[in-house]
């Protein structure tokens, strides 16, 4: 393998990493949360005991995967959205109509997971499923 090609795609990645960051910590903020969460490469999970404001995750997904999405709204009013690398919304919802569900993913690319939380008291479980 050509070491330019392996530094560039390492500095490419890193790149992606750090806009990632950035966007989390200007875009995608927590004015208030009790309860525990979970987040890696494949899951998203938040146990919401209480929550007002925004939380978000990124996930590196390809074409073919699937996300798995259990949400559930107890009380007060949680939205949720996923969104594709382009910003369109391949999901938006409230967790009362439907709230076990799966996404099919048809391009790859970062995936923005965004919950909106007012006064809220519930949970969110996201598993990526790799083809």
């Amino acid at each position: 393998m050509d070491s330019k090609y392996l530094v560039r795609t390492v500095t490419g990645i890193a790149a992606l990493l750090i806009a990632a960051l950035v966007f989390s910590l200007l875009v995608c903020r927590q004015e208030s949360f009790l309860g525990s969460s979970f987040k890696d490469m494949d899951a998203y999970e938040l146990d919401i005991r209480r929550m007002s404001g925004t939380d978000c995750h990124m996930m590196e997904l390809e074409a073919g995967d699937t996300l798995r999405v259990d949400f559930h709204t107890g009380s007060g009013a949680m939205r949720l959205e996923i969104k594709a690398p382009d910003g369109t919304a391949v999901y938006s919802g409230t967790g009362r109509d439907a709230s076990a569900f799966t996404v099919n993913i048809s391009e790859g690319g970062i995936y923005t997971i965004e919950l909106t939380a007012r006064r809220a008291e519930g949970s969110i479980n996201i598993r990526a499923e790799r083809h």
